[in-house]
C-alpha cells in the first residue's frame, strides 16, 4: 500500500520564492520582504511585492497580523507545497527519482541531516511495502 498523498498547493514561482523567503527569515514586513527580494538580485518594485503579498492573503497561503506595518508570515508549512516546477521535474525524470538523486548527490555535498531525511524516508516506504 502507497502512502497517501497530501493534496499540494500549486504556486507559481514567484509565489513560490516569496514563501521561500518567509521559511527561511519568518515573519517580516513587506519592507523587510522586499529588501531581502532586492538583496537576491530581484529587481521587484515595492507595490509589486505588496499586491503579491496581498494576493497570498486571500489565497490563505501566507497570514498577516493587524498592526501598522503589517506583519507577514507563511500560513503554510514547506512540506505541504509543491510548483509546478516540481511537477515538471518529476515529469522530465519519467517518475524515476534515481538518476535525480545520483545528479544532485554528484554535483554538492549532502548534509547530513539532509541524509538522514532521506534515510528516513526510504525506510518508511519499504515498511508500508512491506505490510
Amino acid at each position: 500500500m502507497s502512502p497517501k498523498k497530501k493534496k499540494s498547493l500549486k504556486l507559481a514561482p514567484g509565489e513560490f520564492e516569496l514563501l521561500e523567503l518567509f521559511w527561511s527569515n519568518g515573519a517580516m514586513t513587506i519592507a523587510q520582504t522586499h529588501e531581502k527580494l532586492l538583496a537576491k538580485g530581484r529587481q521587484l518594485a515595492y507595490p509589486t511585492v505588496q499586491t503579491r503579498l496581498n494576493r497570498l492573503v486571500e489565497k490563505k497561503i501566507i497570514g498577516k497580523n493587524g498592526y501598522y506595518p503589517a506583519i507577514y508570515d507563511a500560513a503554510v508549512r514547506q512540506e505541504d507545497v509543491s510548483g509546478a516546477y516540481f511537477d515538471q521535474l518529476e515529469s522530465f525524470c519519467g517518475g524515476n527519482i534515481a538518476p535525480l538523486m545520483l545528479h544532485l548527490a554528484e554535483k554538492r555535498d549532502f548534509q547530513t541531516s539532509e541524509i538522514d531525511a532521506l534515510k528516513k524516508i526510504i525506510e518508511r516506504y519499504e515498511q508500508e511495502k512491506e505490510s
